[in-house]
Order: C-alpha cells, then structure tokens, then sequence
C-alpha cells in the first residue's frame, strides 16, 4: 500500500516551507515516516526551471510547459518511490500552482488542465493563505527575489484564483495570517490526521 500524497499549495510568501518542516517533525513525534519534497524538483528541468525563474521575460507557455514535465518526472522518480516507502510525502507546490499562476500570466485554464490531466493527483491539497498585505510584508524580508515574487498585484490575482479553485474543488484553506506558526501546524495536523484515519479505515 502507497503512503499519503500531501500537497501544500499557496502564493508567495504564505509560509508553505516553515509549515512543511514543522508538519514533518510532529508527524515523525507520532511514529510516522515522513518524506518532504518541492516543485521545482532537483531534477535538470527542475534546476533550468529555477535559473529562469531569476530571469525577466520567460513566455509562460515555456513555464507551463516545463513546469509540468519537471512534475512528471518528479512524481514518477521521486513521489512514487517515496510513496513505497514512507508513510507520508508532503509536496510543495504542484499541478494547482501551474494552472493559477500561468492563468494569471495570461495562458488558458483548459490549455493548463489538459496539459496535467495524466499527472496523478494529491490525496490531499491544502491551500495555505495569508492577506496580501501580510505577504507582501514576508517577501519585504527577503533577498534575491524570483521573478513572481517581485509583483504583489500579480500574486494577488493569484491568490484570488487559488482561493476560487480551492472552493470548487473542496480543497482545505488554512489562514496563516498573523497567527502563530504552532497553531497553523495543529490544523494542518489535524486534517492529515483526520484524513488518513478514514482511509484506512476503508
């Protein structure tokens, strides 16, 4: 049997990376094991992704187009094997993040989900949200910014998408805004808790 596939999606600045970590110690505290991973991978597409999101300019159907190759490769050489192994992957980014922020860049919805229709899917996506006035605070803070970073407009026509799809899908919203980390990870706990127990129960 396959462990749980957990994807954490969210704009820029949302906390995703500090909410992962801490979500994987409390889950190997419970005895689990506990594989983490992200989107870019470290694959060579993955690598030429992360040169291009430091550049200006990059059409996004390049983006789109790489991003979801990077994602095939990485589920079927790094997800999959880890899924055999581990009790829970958890996944920054993946096929929700492609479709909202190429979107925005102008490319069509449909185009987007045709492109990921075979690549597997999460057994749980969790959207992380915080205001916009919150993440553009976060990113203020950091240097060497990546291109989508640099637009807080942009990353607010992103998260509006985010957050509609996240309905229409069913998808667990948790804010992160002006709360304290410790508190985010109990929810997000509870949900990854709550989920694999019903399905084991199956």
């Amino acid at each position: 049997m396959l462990g749980f596939f957990i994807v954490f999606e969210g704009v820029d600045g949302v906390g995703k990376s500090t909410v992962i970590s801490k979500v994987k110690n409390e889950l190997v505290k419970i005895g689990y094991s506990v594989y983490t991973t992200s989107e870019p991978s470290t694959s060579p597409i993955g690598n030429l992704l992360r040169q291009l999101l430091r550049e200006r300019n990059v059409k996004p159907e390049l983006y789109a187009i790489l991003f979801t190759a990077d994602r095939y490769y990485h589920y079927y050489y790094e997800i999959l094997p880890a899924l055999k192994s581990y009790d829970f992957v958890l996944c920054e980014r993946y096929v929700e993040s492609t479709i909202c922020y190429q979107t925005i860049q102008g490319l069509s919805t449909s185009w987007l989900e045709e492109l990921n229709r075979h690549v597997p899917r999460p057994d749980l996506t969790i959207i992380l949200d915080a205001s916009i006035d919150v993440i553009s605070e976060r990113l203020r803070s950091r240097e060497d910014l990546e291109v989508f970073e640099r637009d807080i407009s942009f990353l607010e026509r992103v998260r509006s998408l985010m957050l509609s799809r996240a309905r229409e899908k069913n998808y667990i919203i948790i804010n992160t805004s002006h709360r304290d980390v410790n508190d985010v990870v109990q929810e997000v706990l509870k949900h990854i808790l709550t989920y694999s127990s019903s399905r084991s129960d199956t």
